[in-house]
C-alpha cells in the first residue's frame, strides 16, 4: 500500500513538471508580448481573488429538493407497470489553475490565444472578471502542487474552484426508462471524469495524439447512442430535455477536438483540457436550470 502511494506521488510530480514546461513557455512568451502591448499591463488583474466560483450555488447541494418526472414517458415495454425510484445527480467540483484575470474581454482573449498555442485550456470564465484557466483537476491537492511549482519558477497563478449544484430526484416511469435515465447520468459523469486521465496520459506520452483522438471519437459515439435513446423519451419534460441538450453539447465539444489534426499533440491536448472545463460548466448550467 505504501509503495502504491509513492508511485502515485511520483506520477503526479512528473505531470506537474510537464504542465510546468508548457506554462513556463507561455509565461515567457506572454511577458515579451505584454512588453510590446502596454495596455495589457494596465488591464491585467493579478489572480489574487478568493479562488471560489463567483456564481454561487445554494449550499452546493439540494438534497431536500425532489424533482418528479412525469409518468407519460414513452414505454417500449407494453403493459409494464410504472415504478417510483430515486436518482441522485451528483454535485461536482473542479480545481482549476487560473493564470490571470482581466477586466477586458479583448485582453483576456489575446492572453488565452497564446496559452492555447502552448497546450493550455485557455478557458475564459466570465464572472466579475475574465478569468483565463489553464487546466482543471478533481483533486485540490494536485492543483495546489502545480501552483506551488509555478510559483517556484516565478509564475503567479491561483487555484480557482468551480462547483455545481447536485439534486435528489424522484422518477416515475417503467423500469426500462428508469434504468435508461439513471445510466444517462452515470455515463455522462464517467466520460467527463475520464478526460482528466486522458490529458495526463497524453501529456506524459502514455498515449499518442492519434490514440487520444480515437478515444475521443469512441466517447462521442457512446454519448450519441445514449442521447438518441434519451430523445425517444418524453423530452417535453424539462429534466429530460435538458439532459438531451447536455449530451448534445458534449458531442459538439468532442467534435471540436475531432476537427483538429490527429497528429497535433499540443492542439489535441489543449482542446481536451478546454472540453474538460467546458463540460463542467455545461453541467452547472443544466443543474441550475432544473433546481431553480
Amino acid at each position: 500500500m505504501r509503495y502504491s502511494r509513492i508511485k502515485k506521488s511520483q506520477s503526479k510530480k512528473r505531470y506537474a513538471k510537464l504542465l510546468l514546461v508548457v506554462l513556463l513557455g507561455f509565461v515567457i512568451l506572454y511577458l515579451a508580448f505584454a512588453g510590446t502591448l502596454g495596455k495589457f499591463v494596465s488591464k491585467l488583474i493579478s489572480p489574487i481573488f478568493n479562488g471560489e466560483d463567483q456564481n454561487k450555488v445554494p449550499g452546493n447541494k439540494l438534497d431536500d429538493q425532489e424533482l418528479t418526472l412525469p409518468d407519460k414517458t414513452s414505454d417500449p415495454v407494453s403493459d409494464a407497470e410504472k415504478i417510483t425510484d430515486s436518482l441522485k445527480a451528483e454535485a461536482l467540483v473542479m480545481y482549476t489553475i487560473q493564470m490571470g484575470a482581466f477586466n477586458n474581454s479583448e485582453n483576456a482573449h489575446a492572453y488565452a490565444k497564446e496559452l492555447k498555442s502552448l497546450g493550455g485550456a485557455a478557458y475564459i470564465l466570465h464572472d466579475n472578471f475574465y478569468r483565463v484557466l489553464a487546466i482543471g483537476f478533481q483533486s485540490e491537492e494536485d492543483a495546489k502542487k502545480v501552483r506551488k511549482d509555478l510559483k517556484a519558477n516565478g509564475m503567479e497563478s491561483h487555484v480557482y474552484k468551480l462547483a455545481t449544484a447536485g439534486a435528489d430526484m424522484k422518477i416515475i416511469a417503467t423500469q426500462y426508462n428508469v434504468d435508461a435515465i439513471k445510466s444517462a447520468y452515470e455515463i455522462w459523469e464517467e466520460k467527463y471524469l475520464s478526460l482528466e486521465k486522458l490529458v495526463f496520459q497524453l501529456d506524459s506520452g502514455a498515449v499518442s495524439s492519434n490514440d487520444a483522438y480515437d478515444i475521443i471519437n469512441a466517447m462521442k459515439s457512446d454519448m450519441e447512442d445514449k442521447r438518441d435513446l434519451l430523445a425517444e423519451l418524453n423530452t417535453n419534460n424539462m429534466i429530460l430535455s435538458g439532459l438531451v441538450t447536455l449530451y448534445d453539447r458534449a458531442c459538439e465539444s468532442f467534435d471540436k477536438i475531432l476537427s483538429l489534426n490527429s497528429s497535433d499533440k499540443l492542439a489535441i491536448s489543449a482542446e481536451i483540457k478546454y472540453t474538460y472545463i467546458e463540460m463542467l460548466m455545461q453541467y452547472k448550467e443544466y443543474m441550475e436550470s432544473i433546481t431553480r
